[in-house]
This record gives structure tokens, C-alpha cells and sequence, in this order.
């Protein structure tokens, strides 16, 4: 996956490298931070997380971020193109620890268009896949590896005055899907968003985030997700994240469609 990404990233450079000085005038590299924050209480956000679920103790963590190519000036505004790449796992601790499941997300393309203030559209197309770890199968008595594997479009229209002050609406569309056997089911929604209630001690922010996510691959079954926690700014323009959050309804992991589940967690985030 790295390879992958590396690869796309020199492309970029290269492309721009040889470009008239016209156009080089338009193109700003390597921007700071990106227009658009992750989606806090999304399953599959790109950030860095470790959240414990209360009951059974399972340990749930993400490895990953956006990271922002360049900006362009370009029918008077600024767009900017971005990776985005993670890894989520859930971690079984007791006895000897092992891994349940990997989910792998890598967004090729994440390309955020300004409309007005504080409003955006975004458009990405990636890839994603999701498998059992450490005998899972034998210890769920499975005899043949499942496959779980997207590959997707997606659009969402993105309201965001803040870090948290968030809004979006939007659809993934997947052109090549495979759970188990090739299916045409392609259909995912998703709304959401984040809103603070208050600043204390000039840093710290107490907030929430929600997100409703309906799948037509599970006969248009939802995970809905909320959550509630306070926020601090970190170095060039990060912020880590300490929150409580409960999420009911469809698995989000591939290998336990359509399966059910309610879970409550405790953890941080880095985003």
C-alpha cells in the first residue's frame, strides 16, 4: 500500500515538474493542513486512534491520515488534491492477543473544491478491502477465506467553519464490489458532523460528532455513531481527540456483513 502511495505522490511532483512556468506559478506544493477535516465519528476516518470497548475489552485502532499534495489556482479558487491511507484492526488482548480483523482504506484521489465560505464539495475514488488476522478463521470454524473488496467513487458536499464545526452529505459508489462473490449492489450513504459546545482554558473544546452510514449491500441497514469529548490543538494544525462514543447497528467490518452489533468505547484520536 505504501508503494502505492509513494508511487502517486512522485507522479505529482513529476507532473508538476514539467509543467510551463505558467502553470508552476498555480501549483503550491506539500500544503500545510488540508480544507477539510476527517470525518470524526465515521468507522473508517483516515487518523490515528486507540478506543477500548467497554464490555468485552477489545481494543479497536486505526493507523493513517490525509495528506495534502497540492493546491491548485484554478477557475478562481484554490483546489487542493490529497492522499488518504489507513489501516483499522480490532485487537482481542486476553490470554495471548491477537488480531480479529484488518480493514484497509486508500483514497487515490481526494480532490476538495471550494464553493463559498466555509462550503465544499469533495471528490474521491479509491479502494478498499477487509480480512480476518491471527486464525480467525479457525477459531470461528470457517473452512475458505471470504473476500471483501470495493472499489469506489464518492462525492459529498461539506459545510466546515472549524476543526469542530462540521456538516457533510454524500454517497460511495462502488463500480467493482466483491463480498464473497461479485455483487451490484453499490449503494452507500452517509451524513454527519461535529459541533462544539464550548471553549475553556483558551484550548480545550468540548464537542460532538454523529454519523449515519447506510449500506445497500446489507438491504439498506444502518451504523449510526455518536459521540462525545473534548479536543486539543496540537503542532501544525493537528488536533488529538478524547472522547466516549457508542455506535449501534451494522458492522461496520466487511468479513461480519450483515451482522449486527452495539458497542460503547472509550479512547483518543489524533486527526
Amino acid at each position: 500500500m505504501m508503494k502505492i502511495v509513494i508511487s502517486i505522490a512522485m507522479l505529482c511532483v513529476l507532473s508538476t515538474a514539467i509543467l510551463s512556468a505558467q502553470y508552476l506559478e498555480r501549483i503550491h506544493l506539500f500544503p500545510e493542513s488540508t480544507f477539510v477535516s476527517p470525518f470524526t465519528a465515521d468507522a473508517h476516518a483516515h487518523n490515528m486512534e486507540a478506543e477500548n470497548i467497554i464490555l468485552t475489552k477489545n481494543v479497536r485502532a486505526s493507523m493513517g491520515g490525509i495528506f495534502p499534495i497540492f493546491g491548485i489556482d484554478a477557475l478562481g479558487n484554490t483546489l487542493q488534491l490529497s492522499l488518504g491511507a489507513s489501516v483499522h484492526f480490532e485487537l482481542r488482548p486476553n490470554g495471548q492477543a491477537h488480531v480479529v480483523s484488518n480493514d484497509y482504506y486508500i483514497d487515490y484521489l481526494m480532490l476538495d473544491i471550494p464553493l463559498y465560505e466555509h462550503y465544499f464539495t469533495r471528490i474521491v475514488t479509491g479502494h478498499t478491502s477487509h480480512h480476518l488476522s491471527d486464525n480467525t478463521y479457525e477459531r470461528l470454524q470457517l473452512k475458505t477465506a471470504f473476500t471483501y473488496s470495493r472499489d469506489y467513487v464518492k462525492l459529498f458536499a461539506i459545510y466546515e467553519k472549524h476543526l469542530n464545526q462540521q456538516f457533510y452529505i454524500g454517497a460511495d459508489y462502488a463500480y467493482i464490489m466483491t463480498i464473497g462473490q461479485r455483487l451490484s449492489k453499490p449503494w452507500i450513504l452517509q451524513s454527519g458532523g461535529k459541533v462544539p459546545f464550548g471553549e475553556y482554558f483558551g484550548i480545550l473544546t468540548v464537542y460532538a460528532a454523529v454519523d449515519c452510514t447506510i449500506r445497500q449491500d446489507a438491504n439498506f441497514a444502518a451504523t449510526n455513531t455518536l459521540q462525545f469529548g473534548i479536543s486539543l490543538p496540537m503542532q501544525r494544525g493537528r488536533i488529538i481527540r478524547f472522547a466516549v462514543q457508542y455506535r449501534k447497528g451494522l458492522d461496520e467490518r466487511g468479513q461480519f456483513i450483515p451482522q449486527h452489533r452495539e458497542l460503547s468505547t472509550v479512547g483518543f484520536s489524533i486527526e
